[in-house]
Formats: C-alpha cells, structure tokens, sequence
C-alpha cells in the first residue's frame, strides 16, 4: 500500500511540475501574441489538470479503503524515515500548486488585458471607418441623410 500511495504522490508531483512549465509556456505564447498556439495548450493544461484531478481522488479512495481519512492520518503510522519521503513528495506538490495557482492567475490578467486592447482597438477603427456627420450629398449631387452607423449596402425587403 505504501508504493501504491508513494508513486500516486510522485505522480501528482510531477504532473503538477509540468502545468507549471506549460503555465510558463502559455504566458510566452500570450506575450508573442500567438493566439492559436495558445488555444492549443490550453487544452492540453485543461486534460492535464483533470487527470491531476483524478489521481487525487483515486489516492483519497485507496486511503479511505484502508480506514484512514486522509494523508496526514496514514503518514502517522510510518516509521520516521518513509515519512520523511512522503512528506518531501507532498511538500513538492503544494509549492508546484502554490506556484501553478500564480502562475495561471497571470495568464488569466494578461489574456483580459489582450482582450479588452483588442476591443478598444477595433472600436477605434469602427470610429474611423464610420461617417463623422450624418448629412451629406450623395452620389447624384443631392443632400441625403445617412445614418451614423457604416453601411454597406441599404435597402428595402
């Protein structure tokens, strides 16, 4: 039972370790301004995240199986030395959390701010394209009173 616990606690070690290298690698693609990369790899972190998901929950039922509550209640009946390298594993894991949970609420601020520049950026060509005074003489020389939105093509159905 104990390999069994210690290799789910390796693997979610380092599962977690690579969302962080993705993370890091979601905020270059961001910053490159590659936005189809980035769509990419978000899925990825997004599968990644649910089978980190999973392993958690498949290590709480084998402890829950075996009459213990949760980790900390298992941890207490190993000898010293293995508790040792169980809590070395756990400690990996909460600090990749710690640092995953940063890194994505960085991402998240620099994905919004892209958006709302991109928003502000189409607005100002909307503005630029669109007539500035609604009265003005069509192409037959006569006045017409245009609407202040662009248009294309006007018509009746």
């Amino acid at each position: 039972m104990q390999q069994i616990i210690l290799g789910s606690l390796i693997r979610q070690a380092k599962g977690t370790e690579l969302l962080c290298q993705l993370l890091r690698e979601e905020y270059a693609l961001l910053r490159a301004g590659a936005p189809d990369q980035v769509t990419g790899l978000e899925m990825c972190i997004q599968d990644l995240i649910r089978q980190l998901v999973r392993e958690r929950e498949a290590l709480v039922h084998r402890l829950q199986s075996a009459g213990m509550t949760n980790l900390a209640v298992f941890l207490e009946t190993l000898p010293a030395a293995d508790r040792r390298i169980f809590e070395t594993w756990r400690a990996k894991i909460v600090t990749h959390e710690q640092d995953s949970g940063h890194l994505a609420s960085i991402n998240a601020d620099l994905a919004m701010a892209l958006w709302k520049q991109s928003g502000v950026l189409l607005s100002h060509f909307q503005n630029q394209v669109a007539p500035r005074e609604r009265n003005t003489y069509s192409a037959k020389g006569t006045w017409q009173d245009r609407t202040a939105t662009a248009t294309l093509v006007r018509g009746r159905l």
